[in-house]
């Protein structure tokens, strides 16, 4: 008797420890598709920004749905003001189960005039690999995407003016979401916003 009863007791541990593995790996997924869901939605919040209007209805619409504080303000030297807000994946890359990542979009305004878009993505433990990519508003610059290598393939900003076409400011917004959600992370400016260095011949200088 008291084995049969051992061995239910057995069969029973085993059952549940499976149920709480599973549970566990599909509680992991879940998190980590809302988190990559968020991230291509923040940065897809940047793409929309044309005008400041645009700018505050996407502020607006992102502290109804996560909260006043997911936008951070700031000011900074020269009168400009900063929101800054950022999806991250710490909780699970604490656990060693993916590379940690982060995407951050940035809206500076000045003398309310809406200066920059600014999407910044981290990924991966040292060396981090990042891509800082920023729309300019209020700058006379060359119509054309400018892209500057630091310490590459870790680290890439691109920089461009708002007047290039949708179709040339969309590669430049096309962040590789993913890497939020990549065991391996990405380790490459490449990885990050594929096709980042044949940016500068996307678009002839006017």
């Amino acid at each position: 008797m008291s084995g049969s009863l051992a061995r239910h007791w057995v069969r029973t541990g085993v059952v549940v420890l499976i149920a709480g593995t599973t549970l566990f790996g599909l509680g992991v997924a879940a998190y980590l598709i809302h988190i990559q869901a968020s991230a291509k939605a923040l940065i897809n919040s940047a793409l929309e920004i044309r005008t400041k209007s645009d700018a505050e209805r996407e502020i607006a619409a992102w502290r109804k749905r996560s909260g006043k504080d997911f936008w951070q303000e700031s000011d900074h030297p020269g009168g400009d003001h900063n929101y800054d807000a950022q999806i991250t994946n710490p909780a699970i890359a604490r656990l060693r189960l993916v590379e940690p990542a982060a995407v951050t979009v940035g809206v500076t305004m000045c003398d309310g005039i809406l200066r920059s878009v600014t999407v910044i993505e981290s990924a991966s433990w040292y060396p981090v690999a990042s891509v800082w990519v920023q729309e300019w508003f209020d700058e006379a610059m060359p119509n054309r995407f400018h892209v500057s290598r630091k310490g590459k393939p870790y680290q890439a900003i691109v920089e461009f003016p708002s007047s290039l076409p949708d179709n040339q400011r969309r590669r430049a917004f096309a962040i590789n979401s993913k890497c939020l959600l990549r065991s391996r992370g990405c380790n490459t400016a490449q990885d990050i916003l594929p096709g980042i260095w044949q940016l500068e011949s996307a678009v002839n200088p006017d």
